[in-house]
């Protein structure tokens, strides 16, 4: 009696273990290093980005944001449909994580196996349904911000060589003490950009001296001046950087008729002196864009 009761403890606390401690799954794993953005240089530039996180989705549930390169679980195994969205920092600012919305997704049918690592390689373009008011790439003989709205001629887009981001050439602008604030705008204005719910961004690649702000300028039939939308900039960089600013709602929560693309620096002060005697901004592969 003893030793059967014995082993009904044993074989209860040995179920009762299984049963506390269930065995933990094993997931599948995939692994994605980057993204790869192919794009049509005629139609829609550059093919520069700075894709930093994967917006991931399995059989259309939403499984986190991962930064780049990731090693990312999935507790499922057989024939499983991923979608992998290509997440940037919205204006530069990494508490903004965003999928940017003119990529197109990349969805893929794959056979997951427990603790077996599946190499994705995401290859994306821009949706066919994107838009792009302008594209500047500063290669021509001209260029599209060629108003100055604040400031002097010396402050005025120049086209160099002599530090290019891609292609032939790439914008410079160029202050002192002397033309220390400048103001420039495009010479085209857009008036398909104020419908509501359209998304409207702005990429560009950057170098600088002095930080930059970026914007829309809006305009209505009373207002010939026009009313500067700034509310984004990038600092100081002595590298060539990618940026996306998010110009949606500048875009349509006012009521203006048309627009302009404008661009604001100025040489900063610290202690009522000038920090720098002279600053360089260059600027490549501007790009307007909306649904």
């Amino acid at each position: 009696m003893e030793k059967k009761l014995l082993f009904l403890l044993v074989i209860f606390a040995i179920t009762g273990c299984e049963i506390i401690n269930p065995e933990e799954p094993i997931p599948a794993y995939i692994y994605v290093e980057s993204f790869d953005l192919v794009t049509d240089p005629a139609t829609e530039g550059s093919n520069s980005s700075n894709i930093t996180d994967v917006w991931l989705f399995s059989d259309g549930d939403f499984l986190g944001v991962y930064p780049l390169p990731a090693t990312i679980p999935i507790l499922k195994s057989g024939m499983t449909n991923l979608r992998l969205r290509a997440g940037i920092k919205e204006n530069g600012i990494a508490a903004t994580p965003d999928y940017y919305p003119f990529y197109a997704p990349y969805d893929l049918a794959i056979d997951l196996r427990e603790a077996r690592v599946d190499t994705i390689r995401p290859v994306i373009e821009y949706l066919d349904e994107t838009k792009f008011s302008f594209i500047e790439s500063f290669d021509g003989g001209g260029h599209l911000f060629s108003e100055i709205r604040v400031g002097d001629i010396e402050n005025k887009i120049t086209l160099t060589t002599a530090d290019v981001f891609e292609g032939t050439k790439s914008a410079l602008i160029q202050l002192d003490t002397s033309h220390n604030i400048v103001e420039l705008a495009t010479g085209l204005s857009f008036d398909d950009l104020t419908e509501t719910g359209k998304k409207v961004y702005l990429e560009l690649n950057y170098k600088t001296e002095v930080p930059v702000l970026f914007g829309l300028i809006g305009f209505d039939n009373t207002n010939a001046a026009g009313e500067g939308l700034y509310g984004n900039g990038v600092n100081a960089s002595s590298e060539w950087k990618k940026i996306y600013f998010n110009l949606t709602a500048a875009a349509v929560t006012d009521n203006f008729d048309f627009f302009k693309v404008g661009i604001r620096s100025s040489i900063p002060k610290e202690d009522g002196k000038f920090k720098l005697e002279n600053a360089k901004i260059y600027l490549d592969n501007i790009k307007l864009l909306h649904f």
